[in-house]
């Protein structure tokens, strides 16, 4: 990479996995304009999980204070365990986004792309770092919804509501939470990355049968409690699951051992995916257009609206009741969701090339690193 070549530093949440997938698009879009653009990646997810979804070369930073919310499973938000979080994170502010920027500066990035942590955008202002925040929401958002009424709340989102004021613009996707009460909101079009189908392909690669019903089960990256050990046996499908939920199960098949094959693909060329809507999941269904059975949040997740409005509008869609999820008794709800038309045209998944040039035109016009406080230099500076 030149010296001169633009640094961009990109924080990625590990609160799931769909953040991933659509910061992932947007890199993709932004080195297909500029690939002389050096990226440092800032997220604990884990590396396998982001080699699959970032390509290289891409400078990991496996270290963050963002979290998110504290979970009891993968539909479920542990509200109290999640407050107690933000409260001790708020109390302890100062030094959050001072080791964050310390995190930061060694990389003399010449812009910060956050999805969607407040903190990663705190720290880059007190760099003087400009800033993109790109997201399905922002956590102002969200613990306003949950936890508005604590009274602790009106300080900590006033920090929160801060660090995406002061962004440059906040990337709102098609789909997504509207955030219409953002004033430097910029809305995008579907995010997300379009599937390549093989289905014979894949049954071959997974030794089943040509007329065998393939069904990919995954809830991101949160546990969702979900076991298939018991669920019934021969019932004419395929259970496609990630390391470690399949059990002993003789219908069930583990996609880590689908080496050469994309997430998108394996999505892609099933007749039908049992998930949860995040916003990764939705735009991934959406625009392959496989039919899709949800299990509904439990917990009031204000953006599942929007996602289902934006899915039931490109596909098959249908809820699944959790006890039968649970037990396994879904043969009956794939067959009726099978039987449902496939409503158009699929999207054009436009969003990653509408953020990548807001990107590189928040490059071009960035100040020279010169002009840079020093410690956004790499060199040692005081922020205390």
């Amino acid at each position: 990479m030149p010296p001169t070549a633009p640094r961009l530093y990109v924080a990625v949440t590990p609160h799931g996995y769909g953040h991933l997938a659509m910061t992932g698009a947007v890199l993709d879009a932004l080195r297909a304009r500029r690939p002389d653009v050096a990226v440092t990646l800032e997220t604990t997810l884990p590396a396998p999980i982001v080699r699959a979804r970032v390509t290289d070369p891409v400078t990991l930073v496996p270290e963050t204070d963002d979290f998110g919310l504290a979970m009891i499973d993968s539909n479920t938000i542990d509200l109290e365990a999640s407050a107690a979080r933000y409260r001790a994170l708020h109390a302890d502010w100062e030094r959050v986004v001072d080791r964050a920027a310390r995190r930061m500066a060694p990389h003399a990035p010449d812009l910060v792309l956050s999805n969607v942590g407040y903190i990663t955008l705190a720290a880059a202002h007190r760099l003087g770092v400009p800033t993109l925040a790109l997201g399905p929401f922002t956590w102002a958002h969200i613990y306003r919804h949950y936890f508005a009424h604590r009274p602790e709340a009106p300080s900590i989102l006033e920090t929160m509501e801060r660090a995406y004021r002061d962004t440059r613009a906040v990337m709102v996707a098609e789909g997504a939470l509207p955030l219409d009460d953002l004033p430097n909101r910029m809305p995008i079009g579907p995010l997300g990355t379009a599937g390549s189908a093989h289905p014979q392909a894949l049954r071959a690669a997974l030794g089943v049968g040509r007329d065998t019903r393939l069904a990919l089960v995954t809830f991101g990256g949160i546990a969702s409690g979900l076991d298939l050990a018991r669920w019934p046996r021969d019932t004419g499908w395929r259970w496609l699951v990630r390391g470690g939920v399949a059990a002993d199960h003789p219908d069930a098949h583990d996609t880590d051992h689908l080496s050469d094959w994309r997430f998108q693909d394996v999505l892609a060329s099933c007749d039908a995916v049992v998930t949860k809507l995040g916003y990764g999941m939705t735009m991934e269904c959406g625009l392959s257009q496989r039919p899709t059975l949800y299990l509904g949040r439990a917990d009031g997740w204000p953006e599942e609206p929007f996602l289902i409005d934006w899915l039931g509008r490109h596909t098959a869609l249908r809820a699944v009741a959790r006890d039968r999820l649970w037990t396994g008794d879904i043969a009956g709800d794939l067959s009726t969701l099978l039987d449902q038309p496939i409503p158009g045209a699929p999207p054009r998944p436009t969003g990653a090339a509408e953020a990548a040039a807001l990107i590189e035109r928040s490059l071009a016009a960035d100040p020279p690193l010169a002009s840079m406080p020093a410690m956004a230099r790499g060199e040692a500076a005081d922020t205390r």
